[in-house]
């Protein structure tokens, strides 16, 4: 059996979590900027960034204006009052959070992105990632963390106990102590894997429910939230975005202006989608598997809107080269 580093493992993990988080930091640029032009105030855009943490595993939203003041937060200090940040550019003062400042700098029509490995941050000594894109509104920093303390999520999954998987989240801590540990449970980790990546693409879909509802209080046409649903998966890993209503109809997608009367049929993985329709389940999270087409492996998340009859459809896109893949070869990759 080909073994690899835990370290490796550490690495590929953090990997994976970047282009995630990309994808969420993006969907939520667009997310802040529908709700001020819709005239939402700054408790209302708080709110909703408060029920998607609440409601799936991203931990922390850092927005700021333009000069780096955090004014859009959900995380909150032991009294309840939200927790004030500004970023600083100076690395002596901020170690950690000073990388994303460059951010207030990037034009609204650029999609720049700074990512982050999951390291001790300073405000607490708790291991945490991050990662950080431009305002599409106006200059801002629109920053997503997620705290790598799977521990945590034990009781919600019992493939964060794996013994592999603890050992390498030591490898955030001390990564030159287990480049010289090696494990051969490549399919162990595949699963644990598999329902993170599920996980974070929930995440991205809720934000997407939440842009939609948004952009379609404030009246854009769909010709815009369709050319946003396009530029979001052209800056990050996502392939395909698609709204689609209980009934069938396609309303909004990343691909094109849907037609009237449409049905999900085309969509990838739409034969997996009854269960959304009929009520049954509110996500349909379809393993990674080879697409019918071309053999090419795809990840697809389905999640229902939490108050309308429409769900969110993902598209992701699996390297071969990846741990997710099961066409991984340790030995083509140097692991």
């Amino acid at each position: 059996m080909p073994k690899i580093s835990l370290a490796t493992v550490a690495r590929a993990l953090d990997s994976m979590l970047d282009g995630q988080m990309t994808a969420q930091a993006r969907i939520a640029a667009h997310l802040v900027a529908v709700a001020e032009a819709s005239g939402h105030d700054a408790s209302q855009v708080i709110e909703a960034l408060e029920a998607i943490a609440s409601t799936t595993v991203l931990d922390e939203f850092w927005i700021t204006d333009e000069q780096g003041v955090a004014y859009l937060t959900n995380v909150r200090d032991a009294t309840g009052t939200l927790m004030p940040f500004r970023f600083n550019p100076n690395p002596a003062v901020q170690p950690q959070a000073s990388k994303f400042y460059a951010l207030l700098g990037s034009p609204i029509e650029s999609d720049h992105v700074i990512t982050q490995s999951a390291q001790v941050r300073e405000i607490d000594q708790e291991i945490y990632k991050y990662v950080g894109v431009n305002g599409v509104d106006r200059k801002r920093i629109v920053q997503v963390g997620n705290a790598l303390a799977f521990e945590e999520h034990d009781l919600q999954s019992g493939s964060y106990t794996s013994p592999v998987m603890t050992a390498v989240m030591a490898a955030f801590g001390e990564p030159d102590l287990l480049d010289f540990a090696f494990t051969d449970q490549l399919d162990e980790i595949r699963v644990v894997f598999e329902e993170i990546l599920g996980k974070q693409i929930i995440v991205q879909a809720r934000l997407v429910e939440h842009f939609v509802t948004g952009a379609e209080e404030a009246r854009w046409p769909m010709e815009e939230i369709n050319g946003r649903l396009l530029r979001i998966v052209n800056s990050s890993p996502l392939d395909e975005i698609h709204v689609v209503s209980m009934p069938g109809d396609t309303v909004y997608s990343s691909l094109r202006s849907p037609l009237a009367g449409e049905t999900p049929a085309g969509l990838p993985g739409a034969d997996e989608l009854s269960s959304l329709q009929d009520g049954t389940n509110k996500v349909v999270d379809q393993p990674t598997a080879p697409r019918a087409s071309d053999g090419a492996l795809y990840k697809y998340v389905t999640v229902a809107f939490a108050n309308t009859p429409r769900f969110v459809h993902l598209s992701l896109p699996i390297d071969d080269g990846t741990l997710l893949s099961p066409r991984y070869n340790p030995a083509s990759t140097g692991g």
